[in-house]
């Protein structure tokens, strides 16, 4: 995910947040058309975590069948790179759950 998707994805989190806590300020934006949803950002960047992943079992696989001539290293990196990107997207999602709890506590 570039790094343009990550400033939008964040700055329409920061808005939800401020929305749900009911400090809605002058600095906060909703997203301009044109840029990328949050729905489609979320998208994106779960299905960039599973290319990722599929990428790195395929390196694994063929590492140990001895189908390429990669090292180990590159394995590992691509292992770690797949486990990181994973980490991540949980992380993003206990915070959207908590997000969501909160704004469903509100009192209206």
């Amino acid at each position: 995910m570039s790094n343009i998707n990550l400033e939008s994805l964040t700055s329409q989190m920061k808005v939800m947040a401020d929305m749900a806590s009911g400090q809605l300020n002058s600095t906060s934006t909703l997203p301009k058309a044109g840029e990328p949803d949050f729905e489609s950002a979320l998208k994106k960047a779960v299905l960039a975590v599973n290319e990722t992943q599929n990428v790195a079992q395929a390196k694994v696989q063929s590492f140990s069948t001895g189908q390429s001539n990669m090292t180990l290293e590159e394995v590992m990196v691509d292992l770690q790179k797949a486990n990181l990107s994973f980490q991540t997207m949980i992380a993003v999602r206990n915070r959207l759950v908590d997000a969501y709890k909160e704004v469903t506590n509100l009192q209206v």
